[in-house]
């Protein structure tokens, strides 16, 4: 007997979250913007966490940047997950928001070719059960050559 697992999804109501995931479903990358410093943060806070001030605004940014991290995961610990190991979770550096760094999967290229620095792309993709639009990435176009 085999039991379907689900995959964990994002709360689409939490008040820190919710509008970058309404914004995921429009093709957007939105971050928090500091009106007072100018800075940009994640993850999303209801205040700027470098100043302190509570004039913090979603901003949309380029779904662009460059590869900063990676893991392979060979063994998930996450259910949903199992049949699907091994996979790579980046962590992107954003073009238009210096400092902030996003985390998601890898899609469309092989783990072979991933080096420091690699141009990469937001992939909105529509979860199994079209709740949410998640957030993958993967090389920029021209960006292996």
């Amino acid at each position: 007997m085999t039991t379907d697992v689900r995959k964990p999804l994002p709360d689409r109501a939490d008040i820190d979250n919710g509008q970058f995931w309404a914004g995921t479903d429009k093709a957007e990358l939105q971050v928090k913007h500091c009106g007072d410093c100018s800075r940009y943060h994640w993850p999303p806070r209801l205040g700027c966490p470098y100043c302190g001030s509570g004039k913090v605004e979603w901003v949309c940014v380029a779904a662009k940047g460059e590869l900063f991290s990676w893991t392979v995961v060979h063994r998930s610990q996450t259910p949903g997950f199992e049949n699907q190991t091994p996979y790579a979770v980046v962590l992107v550096e954003l073009r238009d928001a210096k400092g902030v760094r996003m985390i998601g999967n890898l899609v469309s290229c092989t783990l072979d070719k991933l080096h420091a620095g690699l141009a990469m792309e937001a992939v909105f993709t529509p979860a199994a059960d079209g709740s949410v639009t998640l957030v993958n990435w993967e090389p920029a176009a021209g960006a292996l050559g």
